[in-house]
């Protein structure tokens, strides 16, 4: 059989010679007799499969107990594999060989680890998605086509088109050119998803107060970043490390108009006057009176801080001005076709989604139709969250109160940080309780798959003293939420990346991150935070990333604030196997004690004391032995961290 002849199907079109050749080199050509299972539904797979000969049945368990969903017979040419492939879930169907079948099987992750098949890589990823569009999809129990002709069909809450990251690194007022130079260390440890800045033209004013940059002047792409040309270079590069960009996106509000201040422009030198902003971007559009809400003569009605938590106040967050920011009246075709031009406009440059601000001031239903049909660069629908804090007005069912947000996308649970930080301090609640009561949807009331879990943010490290900034460094807390929170198996984490202030106003500095190739944010005298690089939290991302396929938890113990369990995924009919073990000591006496990882026996680098350079840990190690038992010892207000991947 000339095996190159059979490399002819969809996901291979563009590929050279060069590299069809490196396929077949790294492809494994294997036989499955008649009654052979291919795929287990469940099961966490990187290959996908070309089917050379014979034929295989698709089949799909249902709630009822013990029945069988046949979904389709599959012959010479099928792919199969791709969906937990591109979704990065567990196999979604069970494939069996009813007559003696071959197959060409090709496992991805080696290829994405290649450094030399990168453009392979892309290739395959790219045309794995096309295909996939073309397959009956099951979820929730029903069979939905997905149209890639017409994406607007696909109508369940979970959008395969709408990928989540693994979790989203916020880097506050980073310039294009630097985060494009922090590219390769975010890739390296494991970060998918960067969340830029609010990346529009914003007011200037004295001082240069940081909150400065959520007041809009225009839509043009602000000077205080860089220039378009750097924009579109650092999402491409990032790109280049399957690193995701999600911009900032202010829907609410324009920039405060003050008569007494001398000046009214932005950072592109854009002027304003009251209610009149302009030119808004090059189609030359303009606000003007109209395009705002007016409850008041000569003004807008201020929200009042009842309206936050009572049912009746909810109409006045989505009418009323925040603070005194002119409220963009949403429901006003003009406004919205503004909008909707700006959103466009950040996708042709390559953004991969949106965190939406003040979501709770916003009408829903206006949000929608604004992104409505609007797709990336590659297609996809972007990936969406919103920044709501706290959850519905007092009395009110929270699920049903926020279901209209969890159909837009993902929503910050700010509650999150909240628990866990009371946790951590040791007030109401301590770490055992979060592990052994389930801490996650139960008691934050969002369902997993639409949750950004928070610990911080550019608003509560001023604002919210019941919850942990990087300035809690007693007791480790800060380290020691990030560590909890990176391991524990619920949500998209939010990992922030700061600068210092003193005072609630101080501005975001102007000095670059990266100085002559060098990042400079730990010298002395710098000005920036940089969490993220922190090496505790990096290696701990690094471990969230790499357990993703193990959404479970085994060999549990706790003892009030310490703390101890395992990640691992189920071999459906097989066996449970760990991936990695976490233990945290949020006490002030030192924790040694055996315990059962689960792991095979081995010496593991500690992830918190080692450090990565160049795909390899360097550090002190943790020794697992006699079929996974291990002595540990961690010091007060410390922790340890082993996973499968980083044996000595």
């Amino acid at each position: 059989m000339d095996l190159l002849e059979k490399l002819t199907a969809p996901i291979f079109n563009d590929f050279t010679q060069v590299e069809l050749d490196y396929l077949l080199k790294s492809a494994q050509k294997t036989v499955y007799e008649k009654g052979s299972v291919l795929i287990y539904e469940g099961e966490i797979g990187h290959e996908f499969y070309l089917i050379l000969e014979g034929k295989v049945d698709v089949s799909k368990e249902s709630s009822a107990q013990e029945e069988t969903i046949p979904l389709a017979t599959l012959g010479v040419g099928s792919v199969l594999g791709e969906i937990s492939i591109i979704t990065n879930n567990p196999r979604s169907a069970t494939v069996t060989a009813i007559e003696k079948t071959t197959a060409l099987v090709i496992n991805i992750e080696k290829i994405k680890q290649d450094p030399d098949a990168q453009s392979i890589y892309k290739k395959l990823i790219q045309n794995l998605g096309i295909e996939l569009s073309k397959k009956l999809i099951y979820f929730e129990d029903k069979l939905i086509k997905y149209d890639a002709k017409n994406h607007d069909q696909f109508e369940t809450t979970e959008d395969i088109s709408s990928l989540a990251p693994n979790s989203i690194l916020t880097l506050l007022g980073w310039k294009w050119s630097d985060i494009m130079h922090e590219a390769p260390f975010l890739a390296e440890h494991g970060y998918d998803a960067i969340k830029i800045s609010p990346p529009q033209e914003f007011i200037v004013k004295n001082g240069d107060p940081w909150w400065s940059i959520y007041q809009p002047v225009s839509y043009h792409l602000s000077n205080f970043y860089g220039t378009e040309e750097e924009f579109i270079k650092m999402v491409d590069f990032c790109h280049g490390y399957n690193l995701k960009i999600y911009a900032d996106l202010i829907l609410n509000h324009m920039a405060e108009f003050i008569p007494e201040e001398p000046t009214h422009v932005g950072t592109n030198n854009t002027s304003f006057t009251k209610y009149h902003y302009g030119p808004l971007n090059n189609d030359n559009d303009y606000y003007e009176y109209d395009d705002f809400y007016h409850f008041a003569h000569q003004g807008n009605k201020q929200i009042s801080n009842e309206d936050y938590c009572k049912l009746e106040g909810v109409w006045h967050l989505e009418h009323y001005d925040l603070l005194n920011l002119p409220k963009i009246n949403l429901k006003n075709q003009h406004a919205a076709t503004v909008l909707r031009k700006y959103v466009k406009y950040l996708l042709s440059l390559g953004v991969d989604g949106f965190r939406i601000d003040a979501a709770k001031h916003l009408s829903i239903k206006a949000v929608e139709k604004i992104l409505a049909g609007l797709r990336t660069l590659d297609g996809l629908r972007p990936f969406i969250y919103q920044e709501y804090y706290t959850g519905a007005p007092m009395g009110i069912d929270v699920y049903s109160f926020m279901e209209k947000y969890f159909k837009v996308g993902y929503v910050t649970a700010f509650k999150y940080g909240d628990f866990l930080a009371d946790a951590i301090r040791n007030q109401n609640n301590d770490l055992q309780k979060l592990v052994e009561y389930s801490f996650g949807s139960s008691w934050i009331h969002y369902p997993e798959n639409r949750a950004v879990v928070v610990i911080d943010n550019h608003d509560t490290e001023r604002m919210m003293s019941n919850m942990l900034n990087y300035k809690c460094t007693q007791n480790n807390a800060y380290v020691l939420a990030y560590t909890f929170m990176l391991s524990w198996p619920f949500g998209v984490p939010k990992i922030m990346s700061s600068f210092h202030f003193t005072n609630h106003d101080d501005p975001i500095p102007n000095t670059s991150v990266w100085q002559n190739g060098r990042c400079t944010c730990f010298d002395a005298n710098s000005p920036w935070v940089a969490q993220h690089r922190w090496n505790a939290i990096a290696n701990m991302v690094l471990f969230h990333n790499r357990t993703q396929n193990a959404p479970g938890t085994s060999h549990l113990w706790a003892n009030g604030n310490q703390v101890a369990f395992s990640r691992v995924y189920q071999k459906p009919k097989k066996y449970v196997a760990s991936v990695g073990f976490v233990v945290i000591n949020d006490t002030d006496k030192p924790l040694n004690h055996r315990f059962e990882t689960g792991l095979p026996d081995g010496k593991y680098y500690d992830l918190i004391k080692s450090r990565l350079a160049s795909g390899k840990m360097i550090g002190p190690t943790i020794t697992v032995e006699n079929y996974g038992f291990a002595t540990i010892e961690v010091p007060p207000f410390d922790a340890i961290a082993i996973l499968i991947d980083f044996i000595q």
